[in-house]
């Protein structure tokens, strides 16, 4: 496995495979979203809810993933007019899995400890500096951001390979569009 193949397996996986595991990443984001009390207000935007409920993960989550396919399919066609729905479908659902897989951590208590153990240092800076969780804590700060990185690129490279686009004006608009997209899914979420 190659480097190219890590950031963009759009290019190297046929788009059956990618739907399916897209899809069993969806499926597993149920019971984890269960869990954790989570579900997606867009696909960069997570929300809690203060207690479990199959219908407030579960449709929230799906109109996020839906109406960003449905924009960045009908931007696909404006782009470049042989753009297939299934490939958008992939781009998305590929892309969360880094999200998914971050938030299934979200109940490790351990870390939860070391986070509150920093909050009290920086309430008492007189006690003494809690260096091993400040280390831990930095740890999951750079994990979370490199998946949300990750996420972004595997989006990025998904709807570049779909749409075959090249030019930076191409580029520039689909970084608007999802960027206006996440807004709107967000509004219409809460």
């Amino acid at each position: 496995m190659t480097w190219k193949t890590i950031f963009n397996p759009f290019e190297k996986y046929d788009e059956k495979t990618l739907f399916i595991v897209g899809i069993a990443f969806l499926i597993l984001l149920i019971p984890i979203g269960y869990w954790t009390n989570a579900y997606f207000t867009s696909i960069y935007r997570i929300s809690y809810l203060e207690e479990s409920d199959l219908y407030g993960i579960i449709v929230p989550t799906l109109i996020s993933f839906v109406s960003t396919i449905i924009v960045l399919y009908l931007l696909g066609i404006i782009l470049y007019r042989k753009t297939r729905i299934i490939d958008i479908v992939n781009t998305v659902l590929i892309s969360q899995i880094p999200i998914i897989l971050l938030l299934s951590t979200e109940k490790i208590h351990y870390i939860k400890n070391v986070g509150d153990r920093v909050r009290i240092y920086q309430e008492n800076p007189s006690i003494a500096f809690p260096f091993l969780d400040f280390v831990i804590l930095m740890l999951v700060i750079f994990i979370t951001l490199g998946s949300l990185i990750y996420s972004f690129v595997l989006f990025y490279n998904g709807f570049k390979t779909a749409t075959n686009i090249k030019k930076w004006q191409h580029i520039t608009l689909f970084c608007v569009v999802t960027f206006l997209t996440v807004v709107i899914c967000q509004i219409f979420n809460n």
